[in-house]
């Protein structure tokens, strides 16, 4: 068991890079560019490995005896050959035929999509493609991705957190197929997010410990907790998103944590950090993130990351990823 083993920085050669690997691995549709900016190559430390706890047919004939039958001969008949008659007609001209207007070919698939904003700086998104049934479609918006699939009718309802005052969301499927929505925010002013996302495989988790809370205390956030929408809508505290459907192949999913540092009612401290949980799908792997960070609708901070995980002997453990994204202090405005 490699429970209670620490494992620094350097010793797992784990370091943050800004590069193109991650912009290929979300290559799924072509979005518009993110509007961010890059941060330095940043070294993540404070970086712990710990224990996790646990027809036939028919023929029908007739035989007939043409001997056996009475033969009976009819009397002649005389018929008059008819007077024929001619007769001369005009010529007349036809009317031209005209062809038939073309009706004009319209998609077989109405692809509809909506978008409302919402509480907490939520946008409410609607998408009907009848012709889409339990199909694959990818999210985009302002960077962040993720794949879910629509029902049995070829719908799908989300609460997306919006990470700009003018949202767009864009879906593509598989066939290049698409549509997008947008709306105004303008509440994003009073939060502050921060996204992580990743293959699903990758099983990277956000959580938040907010005004010195420690593991499973009320103050302790991810994507288990109770806290919801409604909570940072009243200044209560922070709550965590989580999109993408891990059922799909290769999916793309993330993780979002919402603060009102606006409307907060308390004063402090907040730690955010990243797990990385070691699974039989990704020991020994180095897999690929990114992280997202957006200020009270300021200019967006992304971190590509690139993490080496533990070999299958830690299958069970998990890595906490300090440093990677920056705490936020919260005073009172």
């Amino acid at each position: 068991m490699a429970g209670g083993v620490l494992a620094t920085a350097g010793a797992i050669g784990f370091v943050m890079q800004h590069g193109e690997s991650a912009q290929a691995r979300y290559a799924v549709a072509p979005v518009a560019d993110i509007s961010g900016t890059p941060s330095d190559p940043l070294e993540v430390t404070g970086i712990e490995l710990t224990s996790a706890v646990a027809g036939k047919t028919s023929k029908i004939t007739s035989n007939v005896d043409a001997k056996n039958m009475d033969a009976k001969v009819a009397p002649e008949e005389t018929k008059e050959e008819p007077a024929i008659r001619t007769a001369a007609l005009d010529d007349v001209a036809l009317p031209s035929m005209e062809e038939p207007a073309q009706p004009e070919l319209q998609s077989l698939c109405n692809i509809e999509m909506a978008a409302e904003a919402a509480a907490a700086a939520m946008v409410d998104v609607s998408l009907k493609a009848n012709c889409y049934p339990n199909e694959r479609v990818t999210f985009h918006h302002n960077g962040m991705m993720f794949t879910h699939a629509t029902d049995a009718a070829g719908n799908l309802d989300l609460s997306i957190p919006a990470l700009s005052e003018n949202a767009v969301i864009i879906v593509a499927f598989a066939n290049g197929e698409g549509a997008l929505a947008n709306t105004k925010v303008p509440s994003l002013e009073f939060y502050d997010r921060m996204v992580v996302q990743s293959k699903a495989k990758s099983q990277l988790h956000i959580n938040a410990f907010e005004f010195g809370a420690d593991y499973r205390d009320e103050g302790h956030v991810n994507a288990d907790s109770k806290r919801s929408v409604s909570d940072a809508a009243n200044g209560v505290g922070g709550f965590v998103t989580a999109l993408g459907n891990y059922e799909q192949g290769e999916a793309l999913v993330a993780e979002v944590y919402t603060f009102p540092t606006g409307t907060s009612k308390t004063m402090g401290d907040v730690h955010v950090s990243v797990d990385a949980n070691v699974t039989v799908a990704n020991c020994g792997l180095r897999i690929e993130a990114q992280t997202l960070e957006v200020s009270r609708a300021g200019k967006m901070k992304v971190q590509d990351l690139t993490l080496p995980i533990p070999s299958c002997d830690a299958v069970g453990d998990f890595l906490v990823l300090g440093n990677l994204i920056q705490d936020l202090k919260v005073a009172r405005n």
